[in-house]
């Protein structure tokens, strides 16, 4: 699964936007894995959908192997830890924040950038 891109320049500086994104995504049970004043690494397992929680207990309940395959395909690989990563950089009257995160976050890479005070 391909990670996405979303860049937002603010007026804040970078070592203020690495602190409110520890405390946002803290908040949002990501666990801070590195961090330095230019990037911090966060690692999480996000939610399984409970549509994909329903088949693979039904595929259990008529056939074992239906839902032996449905485990082993679908909630085994979206139950791994997946990273997202907060990098900023100095620009000329502000500071580019660049997050990488994976798809199924994208709502709450959303939220964090539109939680970053635009450049005026």
């Amino acid at each position: 699964m391909a990670d996405i891109v979303l860049n937002k320049r603010t007026i804040i500086n970078g070592e203020e936007v690495i602190i409110r994104a520890i405390r946002f995504f803290s908040t949002a049970s990501w666990r801070a894995s590195s961090q330095s004043p230019r990037a911090a690494t966060f690692e999480g397992k996000l939610p399984i959908p409970w549509f994909m929680l329903l088949c693979t207990f039904l595929g259990f309940a008529f056939c074992l192997i239906p839902g032996v395959i449905l485990y082993v395909m679908v909630i085994r690989k979206m139950n791994q830890f997946q990273n997202l990563v907060v990098t900023v950089s100095p620009a000329g009257n502000g500071t580019d924040v660049v997050v990488t995160y994976p798809s199924r976050a994208s709502k709450l890479a959303k939220r964090f950038l539109a939680s970053l005070p635009p450049v005026s």
